[in-house]
């Protein structure tokens, strides 16, 4: 979750569906019109599918027993949320160059790739019915 939902947020989910089969997806406290050019660009170089939606609201999809990862420090201090996980992604769209998406990019897969494998650990295993 980030504050527009228009880029780190939005890499961020997609690469958590990249990386794990537990469902995720992404929000902002004051969603965008659209996701960033820059995002686009850089998931097409990365080659990680983005959804074809606009951005969304958190309080249209966010759940109490949600896990929420906050990935921009203003989002962070906004929704006050207790027992979550905040990453401060520095906002590659006040930047604009691909160097900025591609940082962002890169951090953003460097903590889901590190953090997947340890949920998926703590995952409840469901039980297979024939």
């Amino acid at each position: 979750m980030c504050t527009a939902n228009s880029a780190r947020s939005q890499l961020a989910a997609a690469l958590w569906s990249a990386h794990s089969s537990i469902p995720a997806t992404s929000a902002g406290t004051h969603p965008a019109d659209r996701i960033h050019a820059g995002a686009v660009a850089v998931a097409g170089r990365r080659e990680i599918d983005l959804p074809d939606e606009s951005p969304r609201a958190l309080d249209s999809v966010w759940h109490t027993s949600d896990l929420v990862v906050t990935v921009c420090d203003n989002a962070h201090e906004e929704i006050g949320i207790t027992d979550h996980l905040h990453w401060s992604i520095p906002d590659p769209v006040r930047v604009g160059t691909d160097d900025a998406f591609d940082s962002a990019f890169d951090e953003l897969e460097r903590r889901i790739t590190a953090l997947a494998p340890r949920l998926a650990a703590i995952q409840p295993h469901r039980k297979e019915t024939t």
